[in-house]
C-alpha cells in the first residue's frame, strides 16, 4: 500500500490508514441513512416554531418588510422591554403607514430608557 504521494507505507501506516478510510466509509453510511429523518425532523420544528401566518394579527406585513427580512421581534427579544420597543418602533416604522408616529414612539422609549440608565447611574 502506498500513501497519497506514492510512498510506500510502513505495516503499521497501512493498518491506520484502512482503519480510517474503513471508519470513514461507516460514517458515510450513516449520515446518508440518517438524512432523510434529519430533513423531515428539520421541516416538523420549523413548522412548530412557525409563527407566521396570514392574518392581520400575529403575522401583519409589516413585521418583515424589512429589506433583511428579520422580523422586528428576532432582534428585540435580546434586549431589554424600554431598548427592544425603541428598536421594533424604528425598524417597522416606513413599512405600517403611520411613520412619524412610530418614530416619536421610539423616542419616547428611548427618552424612558436614558431616564432609567441615568438613575442608575445615580445610585
Amino acid at each position: 500500500m502506498k500513501d497519497d504521494n506514492g510512498k510506500p507505507l510502513m505495516r503499521s501506516q497501512e493498518i491506520m490508514k484502512l482503519a480510517f478510510r474503513d471508519q470513514e466509509q461507516r460514517i458515510t453510511e450513516r449520515r446518508e441513512r440518517w438524512a432523510p429523518a434529519w430533513r423531515d425532523a428539520l421541516e416538523a420544528v420549523q413548522d412548530l416554531t412557525s409563527t407566521r401566518s396570514d392574518d392581520g394579527v400575529s403575522h401583519p406585513p409589516h413585521y418583515t418588510s424589512h429589506p433583511s427580512g428579520i422580523e422586528a421581534i428576532e432582534l428585540t427579544r435580546h434586549h431589554d422591554f424600554l431598548t427592544g420597543n425603541v428598536l421594533k418602533y424604528v425598524l417597522r416604522a416606513p413599512y405600517k403607514g403611520a411613520q412619524v408616529q412610530d418614530l416619536k414612539k421610539a423616542a419616547q422609549y428611548l427618552t424612558w430608557a436614558i431616564e432609567k440608565a441615568e438613575s442608575k447611574e445615580n445610585k
